[in-house]
Formats: structure tokens, C-alpha cells, sequence
């Protein structure tokens, strides 16, 4: 917000005119409203902006788990194109067929 104005506010000599201080008053409150606004607004966009990205990695994840628990056979880490079913991969790591 608009400290300095605030500040300003504060450590000035009265003003002469009552309805002339009270103007100034209004005007730095309208400046702080109008800064606070355009503060919500850009929250607002982040916000949104972070609901569609959780959205999109919650999808995401369906999707790796989907595949997961579809897909049995999975490649052996280092031979290229061998694959393994998930079980035996599991069942027994010192079994040849177990990764390495």
C-alpha cells in the first residue's frame, strides 16, 4: 500500500480547512482501496492459475496410474527393450528374471 502516503498523513500539520483534511484522507484511502483491488485481482489469477496446474498434475497422475496398473510388463532397467512381468520382477529380486 501506500505507506509514504499514509505516513505522510499522519506527521502533517492539520490542515486549515476540516473538509480539506478530510478530502486528503479519502484520497489516500481511495489509493490504498484501489491498490488493494488490483492486490485481490492478481491473487485471484494466481489462484485460478494454480487450480488449473492441480487440476492438470491430479490428471496427470490418473494417467501414470492407469498405465501402471494396466500395463504388467515392465522394461528391465538397462536392457533396452527386455521386458519383464511386474510380478516376477518382484517376487523374487535374486531370480535371473528379477531386476538387476
Amino acid at each position: 500500500m501506500n505507506d509514504f502516503l499514509s505516513d505522510a498523513l499522519d506527521g502533517h500539520e492539520p490542515l486549515s480547512d476540516p473538509l480539506e483534511e478530510v478530502n486528503l484522507r479519502l484520497a489516500v484511502a481511495a489509493a490504498d482501496i484501489a491498490e488493494l483491488r488490483a492486490e485481490v485481482l492478481r491473487l485471484d489469477r494466481d489462484l485460478d492459475e494454480s487450480r488449473r496446474l492441480n487440476l492438470r498434475a491430479a490428471e496427470l497422475l490418473d494417467l501414470v496410474h492407469v498405465q501402471l496398473a494396466g500395463n504388467k510388463a515392465l522394461p528391465l532397467p538397462g536392457e533396452v527393450g527386455q521386458l519383464i512381468t511386474f510380478e516376477k520382477a518382484h517376487a523374487n529380486p535374486a531370480s535371473p528374471a528379477g531386476p538387476r
